[in-house]
């Protein structure tokens, strides 16, 4: 692991150990750069790499124009501070755990305005559908269970 990455775990790794949430959006998008290789020259985390990089749906990789896209988590933000508050619960929070989890949950998508809206009306815009978390479900644990709900269709790149 690359010591940017590592220290981007740290970070997450104090705000989980002093309780402390609202700052893990910076830290696990820096960690998500620098362990994937999106830095720029001076070294800095570049965010704006992600897009059309990683997962982009179809209706997305038809646009050009960045102003019609957005860069979004596939698995909420939300859900993923979560996932890492029960590894504090636990009292898991080496940086291996956190790795793990972040590793497995966070992924990036570049979808269009008017697929994110969509998400918006469904209420899925910061949460996983009800049958993310129910066993035997076809849409249990799968990351791309909000755009199967909405419809929103994808390639991963």
């Amino acid at each position: 692991m690359n010591k940017n990455a590592e220290i981007e775990l740290r970070h997450i790794q104090l705000e989980l150990e002093n309780n402390r949430s609202q700052h893990l959006r910076h830290f696990v998008d820096q960690y998500f750069c620098y362990k994937n290789d999106y830095v720029k020259r001076t070294g800095a985390a570049n965010w704006e790499a992600i897009v059309w990089n990683e997962t982009v749906s179809i209706k997305a990789k038809n646009t050009t124009n960045r102003k019609e896209v957005v860069k979004e988590h596939v698995i909420p933000l939300k859900r993923i501070t979560q996932e890492l508050e029960k590894l504090s619960e636990l009292n898991n929070t080496s940086l291996e755990a956190i790795a793990r989890c972040l590793d497995e949950l966070t992924i990036f998508a570049t979808i269009t305005k008017d697929e994110d809206k969509s998400l918006r009306e469904e209420k899925l815009n910061s949460k996983m559908p009800p049958e993310y978390d129910e066993e035997g479900h076809e849409l249990f644990h799968d990351p791309y269970a909000r755009y199967k709900k909405v419809g929103i269709e994808y390639e991963k790149t």
